[in-house]
């Protein structure tokens, strides 16, 4: 854990410029080692800042966005939202902390955040998804009580995903 702990809270529209940046990094950093070459330089800033900024202008008491922050400087989010298809109610997406503080114990802090968001929604079955390679991802969200259900070897853009809920 850094020095002084992180401030953990809910993302306003005025952080979808770092949170995109924060996810950018993340996916350019911390994916490389698991992504082809192509889909990392396919990443492009401005698209982040534009999704980020939908997601935060159209944010309802039945999502949220989850940030947080060292030193008033967003160094990680998660988000959750409801969604609408026959195995599950809700999914788990941007889990990301900044790369060089991986492992600090700030995604610990942002999980337990969203698993009471998730409780307090009475969300029944939430999933995401996460790069099959990703071991050490994969051995946090298990951590967390995700289950593993299925894999996609295509996955993402060619990139192999597995798929987790907790329920």
């Amino acid at each position: 854990m850094p020095a002084s702990p992180p401030v953990i809270r809910s993302a306003t529209l005025d952080d979808h410029e770092s949170i995109a940046n924060l996810l950018f990094r993340s996916h350019t950093i911390s994916f490389a080692s698991y992504a082809t070459d192509e889909w990392v330089k396919s990443r492009r800033l401005d698209e982040y800042r534009a999704r980020w900024n939908d997601i935060l202008s159209n944010s309802t008491p039945s999502d949220t966005t989850i940030v947080a922050l060292l030193e008033d400087a967003i160094v990680g989010s998660v988000h959750v939202s409801p969604v609408d298809t026959p195995e599950y109610d809700a999914q788990l997406i941007g889990m990301h902390v900044e790369p060089h503080l991986t492992g600090s114990g700030i995604g610990g802090l942002l999980m337990k955040s969203a698993l009471e968001f998730i409780r307090e929604q009475g969300f029944e079955r939430v999933e995401l998804g996460v790069i099959a390679g990703n071991t050490g991802a994969r051995r946090f969200y298990e951590a967390h009580g995700w289950v593993l259900v299925r894999t996609f070897p295509k996955g993402i853009e060619g990139v192999p995903v597995a798929v987790y809920e907790i329920s």
